[in-house]
């Protein structure tokens, strides 16, 4: 045995592949977690909005100290929104707010009116 010197002691070698697996495996999940979040965002942003909800939007965002805006805005928004049970109410409020329209300078909107206009939407929701 004494003859036997170039033998050398057993070295340890690193092994990573334990560590380079789950560096895979963590990258797959969250590339394909990712993937899947995009893809159903996808679709969200995709979505447009329908002609009622657009009015609807329009109305619930109008300025009452614009008087002459408001009976145009309502009229026109508010007509696309209207079913047969609120026809009633929304012609009698289209008819209140005519004097508001078609002319140069219109007095500010009462508040009775501006008050009724209001509940009224919030009824179409």
């Amino acid at each position: 045995m004494e003859q036997l010197k170039d033998i050398k002691d057993i070295v340890e070698v690193p092994e990573y592949s334990f560590e380079i697996l789950l560096t895979i495996i963590i990258l797959t999940l969250t590339i394909l977690a990712v993937a899947i979040y995009l893809y159903k965002n996808r679709r969200k942003r995709r979505k447009k909005l329908s002609r009622k909800e657009i009015a609807l939007n329009s109305l619930k965002s109008i300025d009452y100290t614009n008087s002459k805006d408001v009976a145009y805005r309502f009229t026109l928004d508010g007509a696309v929104l209207i079913d047969k049970e609120h026809q009633n109410v929304f012609d009698n409020l289209v008819e209140e707010l005519e004097r508001y329209k078609y002319k140069k300078d219109v007095p500010p909107l009462d508040k009775s009116l501006e008050h009724r206009v209001k509940e009224f939407i919030k009824e179409l929701k």
